[in-house]
């Protein structure tokens, strides 16, 4: 049999200088990548695992499916409504008001027939917010999810219903950084909104003027009632009823118009009824045509303080983001006074 002298020669040379022969150094080398490669894959798969496991779900963050299908349901029953904000590369978000209509494998959605409903929304990333009663007379609990529009179908010709991916959590918190509480009828004497015109000027004024004693007629007309929803440091929520889309046009009842708020609170301390006229501005509007009901979301645009000593000219304190301090302390005196009934 023919021998290479030369592979011999080399071959010897290597197992002299290395013990190994060159090629199955390399073929080692290459071999210690791979297992280095592997164990490092390895680390960061189990690192990663680990993480997730021991992963902190904030405290607010409800997840157990029953919790989150009790509360659905309860939003349900009480017909709560829903603000639900699309989410945008702009810091300005579209925001409409819904309200809950079924829950099956979709979070269904009522919406009145009167926006650019279409197609388009199908897949959009959305935030809700809502709020359900809570065991407390007068106290509401306030949530949040985020989730994705899955089909959007008519309802007859004046509604939309949104179909929303059910989410996997929500999240316990309110939407604003002031306090809100729904307050009992007991606690407010009366409530109104009027458009903020000249002949609204003076009607409000007058309110004030004479102690309540002349109070300005309801833009849904004689028959109609005005329901304080909730109420802030930064704003208040309105139920009207009487209110069609028509008659809302007529009054130019549009979201980003100005109106006039009169209330009439009654104070916690010895001031007995302490009345206010706000000028607000529309954030959220909702008309329900079949029940003639409106809810409106309104935020603190300047608060009237008196008439100026040398003009007599009504003065008005602008409201920043800070809110009005005087509606935030008595949004929170109302809230420990429910929250002691309800623990009496």
């Amino acid at each position: 049999m023919a021998v290479d002298q030369e592979f011999l020669y080399k071959t010897l040379r290597g197992f002299g200088e290395t013990g190994l022969p060159p090629q199955t150094v390399n073929m080692l080398i290459v071999v210690g990548f791979c297992l280095i490669a592997i164990v490092a894959a390895v680390l960061w798969y189990n690192n990663r695992e680990l993480k997730k496991k021991l992963k902190v779900v904030p405290s607010s963050w409800i997840t157990d499916k029953e919790q989150l299908d009790t509360i659905f349901e309860t939003a349900l029953v009480y017909r709560s409504k829903i603000d639900l904000s699309f989410h945008s590369t702009s810091e300005k978000r579209r925001t409409v008001a819904c309200s809950i209509d079924d829950i099956a494998d979709h979070l269904v959605l009522e919406m009145p027939a009167n926006g650019n409903v279409g197609k388009s929304w199908l897949g959009r990333e959305v935030t809700g917010f809502f709020h359900v009663p809570a065991k407390q007379a007068g106290m509401v609990i306030f949530y949040n999810f985020t989730s994705i529009i899955t089909e959007v179908k008519t309802k007859g010709s004046q509604y939309f219903n949104l179909y929303v991916a059910l989410p996997d959590h929500i999240e316990q918190t309110q939407k604003r950084e002031f306090l809100r509480v729904s307050p009992p009828s007991r606690h407010y004497d009366y409530a109104n909104i009027i458009p903020d015109t000249k002949q609204g000027l003076n009607a409000g004024l007058k309110f004030i003027a004479t102690n309540g004693e002349y109070a300005p007629g309801h833009m849904g007309g004689k028959d109609s009632k005005v329901f304080l929803s909730d109420i802030s440091g930064g704003g208040l929520s309105l139920e009207l009823t009487h209110m069609t889309n028509k008659r809302a046009a007529r009054f130019k009842l549009n979201k980003g118009h100005n109106f006039l708020v009169l209330l009439s609170l009654v104070d916690f301390g010895d001031k007995g009824i302490v009345r206010h006229l706000f000028v607000t501005k529309v954030r959220r509007i909702f008309i329900d045509p079949t029940q003639g009901r409106a809810q409106l979301g309104l935020s603190f645009e300047s608060k009237f303080m008196g008439f100026d000593e040398d003009t007599k000219k009504p003065k008005w304190e602008k409201v920043d983001q800070n809110g009005c301090p005087e509606m935030d302390d008595w949004t929170y005196n109302l809230y420990l006074e429910l929250y002691r009934e309800g623990n009496e």
